[in-house]
């Protein structure tokens, strides 16, 4: 179906597309579904209905528009896509079974890619949460989220980190133990994240003090000049994976063990 576009100004933090009720009855698809959007090149995006929009329009978010191109078209055909495998394994998961390692780096990549709803991303925490993950799940959990983000690499060594598990309400400690080490001539490139279970992360905190959101170009830069820093590791690409699974553990306050031990490890 070939609907006119209308840019929606807004950024879905995932590739999104608002139809009309009708027009989805009539191409045969319901909120939640993937649709592929051709226009000079293919991209899948995720629906959502209403009647915000009118009927032969696409509401196309902000993200979907940059993908397709420097400038939004005007017209786009629009058609039902199926969901992406790593749907089904995460109902396997939700069946207590085994992933293989190609599944486990299968969900991460969709993670990553925004291919995920936030209901699928959901089950998987949950599942992450209820039945935990072996040790080779979460070691191929691990691998799958430094594959598919940056990693930032320094001439000098040795490079030290720190974290802690967290959880601990006004527990802050790395504000103190970061300046400390940095202080003994000793490289620490801190990364850490924002609240998960409870009311503020030691990002959250830090950010009380100083901006935290940066490259991993900047903090490479910043970390040699004054041998430290404490900064949100969700405005970096070193594993992307964990600041997107964080935003569906957040509303259940959870952070399931498989997932905090891979999003440690993945930022070493």
């Amino acid at each position: 179906m070939e609907l006119k576009v209308q840019s929606l100004q807004i950024r879905a933090g995932k590739y999104k597309v608002v139809i009309n009720s009708q027009d989805a009855k009539e191409i045969g698809v319901r909120g939640g579904d993937r649709v592929q959007l051709k226009n000079h090149g293919y991209l899948t995006a995720i629906v959502e209905t209403g009647d915000m929009i009118p009927k032969g329009t696409v509401g196309v978010y902000q993200e979907c528009c940059e993908k397709l191109g420097p400038v939004c078209p005007l017209t786009i055909d629009l058609v039902p896509a199926s969901k992406p495998n790593s749907v089904g394994f995460i109902k396997k998961m939700m069946d207590h079974q085994k992933l293989t390692q190609e599944e486990v780096h299968q969900i991460i990549q969709d993670i990553v890619r925004e291919n995920l709803t936030e209901i699928e991303m959901s089950a998987f925490v949950t599942s992450s949460y209820i039945y935990g993950m072996t040790t080779d799940e979460i070691e191929w959990m691990t691998r799958a989220m430094i594959d598919t983000g940056e990693k930032i690499e320094f001439d000098t060594h040795p490079i030290m980190d720190k974290h802690s598990i967290g959880g601990v309400p006004g527990n802050k400690i790395s504000l103190l133990v970061v300046p400390i080490i940095a202080a003994n001539g000793l490289l620490i490139p801190k990364t850490s994240s924002r609240a998960i279970t409870g009311a503020a992360g030691t990002a959250d905190l830090m950010e009380v003090l100083a901006p935290v959101e940066f490259t991993a170009d900047e903090i490479k830069t910043m970390t040699e000049k004054v041998g430290g820093v404490i900064v949100w590791g969700g405005a970096t690409n070193i594993a992307p994976a964990d600041d997107k699974l964080i935003r569906a553990e957040y509303p259940l306050s959870i952070d399931p063990r498989s997932q905090l031990l891979a999003s440690i490890m993945a930022k070493k």
